[in-house]
């Protein structure tokens, strides 16, 4: 039997997903404007505390049908390896701070650093702990079990310390910041403790058309655009969201629309496939679109199929 998994529900080879952070409320309802209607789903990642007017039911309610993932308490920076920081014998005040020290807070553990203003930063044990609490308050809106995935803020901090914390964890995988324009074929992550997406809004346009364009290679492919709603407010490019959308979305006889858990997901659920004695078994709760001998075939969660 020629037996291919490499399929996305409807038979596809390609995948489309976003990865939006911060959880700025506004900005993130005009960004669902455009994609909402387009078919196209994804993960938004928010710090904490969760600050707006919305309250539990209402972070519930504006992201509902979307994946959402931890981004951490504060928006938080770890100290870095290698780096000599200078530090004030005062605690924070923003009135008479200077930008060079790195000032103590009320709080063991948490400083106040000047990079594009004044940001949060850990060190190692309280970073996770910072980490740690987001994921608390995340469950708490969204559900036990509901925040699988971690976001770095600020890019990819440069503390192996944390970095090693973070990922005993259990999360399902670890994104980093930055571009990576095709660079990796637009396969899927192939190290999901480090994986980045594929473009902004400085890139979607030509990495959009260039990945609709990969030929069949019989291999999933998956397009995972980001990376803030307030960075097209900011260069007044919607227009880039807008024309990505009404190429893109709506089609699914060529892409799956998913969320980024549910793609990796779905690529756990291929993998587990076991192929013996003349039968295909899926042991994962997650249906797949196969084919056998060239016939459309879904094998169900749990299911064997017997030829």
């Amino acid at each position: 039997m020629n037996i291919d998994l490499n399929y996305f529900p409807g038979w596809v080879r390609k995948s489309i997903t976003f990865t939006i952070d911060d959880g700025n409320t506004v900005l993130d309802r005009k960004f669902m404007n455009y994609v909402k209607p387009a078919g196209i789903t994804g993960t938004f990642n928010l710090k904490t505390p969760l600050k707006s007017e919305l309250g539990a039911d209402g972070y519930r309610e504006l992201y509902r049908g979307y994946e959402i993932a931890n981004h951490c308490r504060y928006h938080a920076y770890a100290f870095a390896d290698g780096v000599e920081y200078k530090f004030a014998d005062t605690l924070f005040d923003r009135e008479t701070a200077d930008p060079a020290l790195v000032y103590p807070t009320e709080e063991e553990g948490i400083f106040r650093i000047y990079t594009y203003a004044w940001c949060w930063i850990a060190d190692c044990k309280r970073y996770i702990e910072c980490v740690k609490s987001a994921q608390a308050e995340l469950e708490e809106v969204f559900g036990k079990g509901k925040i699988k995935g971690y976001v770095w803020p600020c890019g990819e901090q440069k503390s192996k310390a944390v970095f090693d914390e973070l990922k005993t964890l259990g999360f399902q995988s670890i994104r980093k910041t930055g571009n990576r324009k095709g660079e990796d074929g637009y396969s899927l992550p192939a190290d999901r403790t480090v994986w980045s997406y594929t473009a902004n809004y400085t890139c979607m346009t030509e990495t959009a058309a260039e990945f609709d364009a990969l030929p069949d290679d019989g291999k999933l492919k998956w397009y995972c655009f980001g990376v803030h709603s307030h960075d097209f407010e900011n260069a007044g490019r919607w227009d880039v969201l807008e024309d990505f959308c009404e190429k893109y979305g709506n089609r699914p006889e060529d892409f799956w629309y998913a969320t980024v858990g549910e793609i990796m997901d779905y690529e756990d659920a291929v993998r587990s496939v076991r192929i013996e004695d003349g039968s295909i078994y899926n042991p994962s709760a997650v249906d797949l679109a196969i084919k056998v001998d060239g016939k459309r075939y879904t094998l169900c969660g749990g299911e064997r199929l017997t030829f």
